[in-house]
């Protein structure tokens, strides 16, 4: 922690008679114009200085500063990833259980010209469902129904009554649907 002595080891700032805040320095009769954190916990919670005080405390800032053994090297751990999950490379939600790319659209193994242009003329919205739905674009109404079927089956909320997040899931399974149902290709049984 820095080496300042501070004017309330509470944290509270003394604010002037005119509404201005003091330097939180002991002994200092500046203007506090300048945000520092409290401590580690409290980030957004500031303590404000004068220039001179704000250098020399940020000078001693040390955001790890009381962390050692396991709690430092798990926080140093978590920050080279910006605090997000990692996966191992060729699994994760971007790849099949197999460990190959997930590719619906064929932009990896060429894909149909058809279906290229089909993908230029869909608006966002389209292209999420048909993600969603992890199938091609030019699939018939009948495979569409059936991976719906899949899909709504495997993430039902009833059938995942311990995740909290299967309802949302749930909901944009059937957004999806509807969507590929109103818009893509108008599902049309095709008569064979």
């Amino acid at each position: 922690m820095p080496e300042l002595n501070l004017r309330n080891k509470d944290g509270q700032q003394e604010m002037r008679a005119d509404g201005t805040r003091l330097c939180m320095s002991q002994g200092c009769a500046e203007d506090g114009y300048y945000p520092a954190p409290k401590n580690r916990q409290e980030l957004r919670s500031h303590i404000w200085f004068c220039l001179d005080h704000v250098r020399a405390y940020n000078s001693h800032w040390n955001y790890y500063d009381g962390l050692e053994g396991d709690a430092l090297e798990a926080e140093i751990r978590r920050a080279t990833t910006w605090e997000r999950p990692s996966w191992k490379f060729g699994s994760g939600p971007g790849f099949t259980a197999e460990g190959s790319l997930k590719d619906p659209f064929g932009f990896f193994d060429g894909g149909s010209a058809e279906t290229h242009a089909k993908l230029k003329e869909m608006d966002s919205e389209e292209r999420e469902a048909w993600a969603l739905f992890d199938i091609s674009p030019d699939s018939d109404p009948t495979s569409v129904k059936q991976r719906y079927n899949e899909l709504a089956k495997q993430y039902h909320p009833d059938h995942n009554k311990s995740d909290p997040k299967a309802e949302e899931r749930f909901k944009e399974i059937n957004l999806a649907y509807s969507v590929l149902r109103k818009k893509a290709i108008n599902l049309k049984p095709t008569i064979a």
